[in-house]
């Protein structure tokens, strides 16, 4: 029963690894041309927020594969050898709040910003606190 869930948290992590390289191919391929080499910050929080919106859309198979491991169990420990998928949902539900009020506002005013970099990110800072 162990190696169902070896197998379980191998599959996970490569398919995080694949979403990951997936979103940076498709961010190198549609950006903009005057972007090539520049504005690092925003490019990374548009690959981390569509591979957070992928894994929260694949974590329903895996919750299910997961439940899977217990039913068909040989013996009685086996459901404490499965994925917490628990703390994973909470974890991802508070990665995605996060990512939406507070670092893609201020990621967007701060790549919009045409100040000193230094200061607009003090301003895009303190704006994105105000807020709440």
């Amino acid at each position: 029963m162990g190696d169902f869930n070896l197998a379980l948290v191998i599959v996970a992590v490569v398919i995080c690894v694949i979403v990951f390289l997936v979103n940076v191919y498709l961010l190198v391929n549609y950006q903009h041309p005057d972007d090539a080499n520049q504005a690092y910050f925003p490019k990374f929080v548009v690959v981390l927020g569509l591979s957070v919106a992928a894994i929260s859309i694949l974590m329903l198979p895996a919750d299910v594969a997961n439940r899977q491991a217990c039913r068909h169990a040989i013996y009685n420990g086996a459901c404490n050898l499965t994925l917490p998928m628990k703390e994973l949902w909470l974890a991802v539900y508070i990665l995605d709040a996060v990512l939406v009020f507070f670092v893609i506002p201020f990621a967007m005013f701060y790549y919009e910003g045409d100040l000193d970099k230094y200061f607009f990110f003090f301003l895009c800072l303190v704006w994105n606190l105000n807020c709440f």
